[in-house]
């Protein structure tokens, strides 16, 4: 069996996953060779017994035979038990290192450097049938367990604190070291990334705690053991492949053990349910059950896209976690300090968590798992239907989404690289407001001022989408006039900074200019009536009022109807004033007219006329 090998100089220590059947072994020599004498003697047993020339002195040797081969094969079962027994006790079967033996080296020497009690290094004698421990071949492997070597304290570095973040109840300080004992936590904004010897990554998220319950290696290799006890909330984890034997990541927590080499999953757990869940999402982990009052159960190896949940010792089954959402109908620009937008729906997520960070320098390209775990997340909330991400600055950003499953397994991650271009800020629009009506002629526009504008762009457009423009200007002003005929029409507007910098569009601002009312024709005199008319549309209303005044302090007459016309008594000799204004079926009122004059003529003298009868 072949086997991958580190070999460091000038140690000659060489580390590797052991064989099952090592070739110097004992064991393995007796289990050869009981073998080979079963099958020896089976073989001649069948040949015996094909045979049919054979008489009863024969045949009664070979039952005397067959019979000892009965006992024979009974102690060879017995053998191989026990031999089995061996194999799982012996210490050339536990996990080891292999030292290469330099010159001077000596076993009482190797006991001092490498082994935890150097009085050990009897032990390495026998395991290695070395018959002199001062005098060893130069080039000689010799096979340490990893039980006896000596541990040595390594340190983990904080490579990257974010809002409330403690170690041992004071602030975490980026770049400071960390030993075994050491107790994590993170607040509601929080975020604490460590980095390990090795360059493996685990990073707290907000609202978690954990403690580093042991951190150490070993003399003259490469090998790291890290356990880490999660008390609350979640910790994500970049393993880098564990080298030798000696190495082991392990993340505990009150429901479960996670073990890994090599690895990116995530850790959490459910305090309200009493749960801990494991989402693996390249390689593999192996998760054992923790309980004092459940059976234990055989460990489970979760890999890459599953994860399972833990509680009271209960290993559930691996399921899959939600597939990468689609983010692809998502924008690229946002233009609102506040972004929002709709989350894609699925059937494998109840929810998504949303995570913002700063968009990666241009050409870095992909730089992995364990820098995005060090990279500060900006943002970091789980939403329903609609995303809501407020508080960022105008800028390039990274998002990533996970859907989240109703038992809080988190899926795989979807990235987006999006732009955010809000400010400055556009202004308030007020009037026209937003299906409003206007009656035609010249209109104005008024919006709110915004303190970063030094001007504004004013727009106008027959079409939402402005592809054609009847109106495009610059102003200081926070008002415009224009004149537009009868239709529907959007505007909007834009502030400007007194650099060039333009911010984003208001929202179009849809409009309806009306048709004036029509002026009233000249009226219709008889001897006691006086009547007046003008243009309507179907369904408008009118309202008209005959004044004594242009100012129509002095109102005569007033009055509505349905119909475009109105008769007043006449009135006596003089000049008077009239004004008509409409109301659309929609309640839309327009100005009034401009007031008009009428003059009253005197009656005619019908009494002159009784000479020219008379004649």
């Amino acid at each position: 069996m072949s086997s991958n090998r580190i070999v460091r100089r000038p140690s000659s220590l060489v580390t590797e996953q052991p064989s099952r059947m090592s070739r110097h072994s004992p064991v393995r020599d007796a289990l050869v060779g009981t073998l080979r004498c079963c099958l020896e003697f089976a073989r001649e047993i069948r040949l015996r017994r094909q045979s049919t020339h054979y008489d009863g002195a024969h045949r009664d040797a070979l039952d005397d035979r067959t019979n000892a081969g009965v006992s024979l094969r009974g102690a060879t079962v017995a053998l191989l038990f026990a031999a089995a027994t061996v194999m799982a006790s012996s210490p050339a079967m536990a996990d080891e290192i292999r030292y290469s033996v330099a010159e001077g080296d000596t076993l009482i020497g190797l006991g001092e450097r490498l082994l935890a009690r150097p009085g050990d290094w009897p032990q390495l004698q026998r395991l290695n049938r070395i018959e002199d421990p001062r005098r060893i071949p130069v080039g000689t492997t010799v096979r340490i367990p990893v039980r006896l070597l000596r541990p040595e304290p390594l340190q983990a570095e904080v490579a990257a604190v974010y809002g409330t973040a403690v170690v041992d109840g004071r602030p975490a300080v980026t770049g400071e070291q960390l030993a075994a004992g050491a107790s994590l936590r993170t607040g509601e904004d929080g975020r604490l990334a460590l980095r390990l010897p090795d360059g493996s990554v685990l990073m707290l998220p907000a609202r978690s705690s954990a403690k580093i319950d042991d951190l150490h290696g070993y003399p003259h290799t490469d090998a790291q053991n890290v356990r880490l006890k999660l008390e609350q909330g979640r910790v994500e984890s970049s393993v880098a492949p564990q080298r030798g034997p000696a190495a082991r990541y392990r993340i505990d927590t009150p429901t479960a053990v996670i073990g890994v080499r090599g690895t990116d999953f995530r850790v959490g757990i459910d305090a309200d349910r009493q749960r801990s869940r494991a989402e693996v999402t390249t390689g593999a982990v192996e998760v054992d059950g923790v309980s004092a009052s459940a059976p234990r159960q055989r460990a489970r190896e979760v890999v890459a896209g599953f994860g399972l949940l833990v509680g009271d010792g209960a290993l559930g089954a691996p399921v899959p976690l939600p597939s990468a959402p689609d983010l692809s109908a998502l924008p690229t620009r946002f233009e609102r300090p506040l972004i929002r937008f709709a989350l894609p729906s699925s059937d494998d997520a109840q929810a998504h968590r949303v995570q913002v960070f700063a968009a990666p320098a241009e050409g870095a390209g992909n730089t992995g798992t364990a820098a995005a775990l060090v990279a500060p997340a900006l943002f970091d909330d789980v939403f329903r239907g609609e995303a809501r991400i407020p508080g960022l600055a105008d800028g390039h950003y990274e998002m990533r989404v996970r859907g989240i499953t109703a038992d809080g397994l988190e899926g795989l991650d979807t990235t987006r690289v999006f732009e955010l271009k809000a400010r400055p800020e556009p202004p308030f629009p007020s009037t026209p407001h937003d299906g409003g009506r206007v009656s035609e002629g010249r209109i104005g526009f008024e919006w709110a001022g915004v303190p970063e504008a030094a001007h504004y762009h004013f727009q106008v457009s027959d079409e939402a989408g402005f592809e054609s423009l009847r109106i495009d200007e610059h102003t200081e002003r926070t008002r415009q006039t224009a004149t537009l005929e009868p239709g529907v029409y959007f505007w909007r507007i834009a502030s400007i900074r007194a650099d060039g910098d333009r911010g984003p569009w208001s929202d179009p601002v849809e409009f309806d200019v009306r048709p004036m009312p029509a002026e009233p024709e000249p009226p219709e005199f008889d001897e006691d009536t006086m009547v007046f008319h003008w243009r309507g549309e179907p369904g408008q209303r009118f309202e008209y009022e005959f004044a004594a005044d242009m100012a129509f302090s002095d109102v005569l007459v007033s009055g509505d109807g349905d119909t475009p016309h109105f008769s007043v008594p006449r009135p006596g000799l003089g000049t008077y004033w009239i004004r008509v204004r409409s109301i659309d079926p929609d309640g839309y009122v327009s100005p009034w007219t401009t007031p008009q004059q009428v003059v009253v003529p005197a009656p005619f003298p019908w009494w002159m006329l009784l000479p020219l009868l008379i004649l």
